[in-house]
This record gives structure tokens, C-alpha cells and sequence, in this order.
């Protein structure tokens, strides 16, 4: 699943300056500074958006930050595309199913976060029948506790709904700003140049 942010043109503003000023250079310079606007959200979602079970940090959004790719130009578009899985997912939210046969690992307990279940090798599985999503619990005993309690390390569920959260992107008028205020850029220098 991708996505795909439509945001208004600005270069209708700037229809009456002649053919020059629809080069591909102009667009090329909207797309950099949508790429560094992208770049610029996930690096501050990345310092900002901390483990919510208080485990080490994944860097979700740094890794998202290092997948945005330099503009691409197709006929009177620019297209930035974001190479980071999960993104799309938690930008649109919805469904994750497990494949049939399997189940969905998800970590409950701050030390799981950012691991696979198979990196605790004392792991117990425990059924579960109080949810009819959670199949089943992966446990190991509690290392302070004499009397055999388990900590609940990670859920093994058929699915999960994840809410969309449309703040992991930056907001259309924010990347418009971004590729006129380039285009604004652009079109100085070229009158500049033009006037030496």
C-alpha cells in the first residue's frame, strides 16, 4: 500500500511569467523541498515520538526519514516517494490480519519492543480463550518473584486495528508552502541570473 498526497499546484500562480518558468528545473526544486519538508517531519517525529511501553527504541520515523527518495519527474508532475514499511499503514490505519496458520506477535511488555519472540528463548506458551483475537500469550516467569508469577510478554492475536494517524505525514497546506516557496526561490534566481 502506498500513498498518495495530492497537493494543489502552484504553478498556476505563476502561469503569466511565461514558458520558461515551467521547465523541469522549477519542478525539480518543488520536489526538493517536499522531499526536505518529509525529511524534516520524520526527524521531529523521530526525537518526539517516544516507546510507549517504555522499551529501546525502534526509530521508526528516523528509518522513514532515510527512505524518502530525491524527486522524480513524470510529464507535469513530481512525484516523492517514502520507501518505509508501515508508513502507509499508519497513516491510513485499519485491519492487520495474520496469514492463516499464523498469528500476529504483538510485544506487551517493554523488554519485547523492538524484538522477536524467538530472541527469548524461555518464552511459554499460554492459550487463551477471554478474547476471541488473542489466541494465545507468550509469558516467562517473573525473575523477582518466588511464587511462579509470569510476566505477559507478547499477545499472539488474528488481528490487530490500528487507528489512522494522519500527524505522521506533514498536512497538504505544509507541503504546498514548501514547493511554492520553491518555486518563488526558483523564479528569483532565473530573473537574477537573467538581469547579470
Amino acid at each position: 500500500m502506498g500513498i498518495e498526497i495530492k497537493v494543489a499546484s502552484p504553478l498556476s500562480s505563476f502561469q503569466n511569467l511565461g514558458p520558461k518558468f515551467k521547465e523541469p528545473a522549477m519542478r525539480r526544486a518543488m520536489g526538493r523541498a517536499i522531499a526536505t519538508t518529509l525529511r524534516k517531519h520524520f526527524t521531529k517525529l523521530d526525537s518526539s515520538k517516544k516507546n510507549k511501553l517504555g522499551g529501546a527504541r525502534t526509530h521508526f520515523y528516523g528509518a522513514a526519514r532515510r527512505g524518502v527518495h530525491q524527486p522524480e519527474l513524470y510529464g507535469n508532475v513530481v512525484r516523492v516517494l517514502v520507501d518505509s514499511i508501515g508508513i502507509a499503514q499508519r497513516y491510513y490505519g485499519g485491519d492487520i490480519s495474520a496469514r492463516p496458520g499464523s498469528a500476529l506477535t504483538v510485544p506487551v511488555h517493554p523488554v519485547a519492543y523492538g524484538h522477536r519472540a524467538r530472541e527469548f528463548p524461555d518464552l511459554q506458551l499460554i492459550p487463551s480463550t477471554r478474547n476471541p483475537d488473542v489466541t494465545a500469550i507468550l509469558a516467562r516467569p517473573n525473575d523477582a518473584s518466588a511464587n511462579g508469577i509470569m510476566e505477559v510478554y507478547y499477545l499472539l492475536c488474528k488481528k490487530v486495528h490500528q487507528k489512522e494517524d494522519k500527524s505522521v505525514l506533514p498536512t497538504d497546506a505544509e507541503l504546498a508552502t514548501s514547493a511554492h516557496d520553491a518555486a518563488v526561490a526558483y523564479i528569483k534566481s532565473v530573473i537574477m541570473i537573467g538581469q547579470n
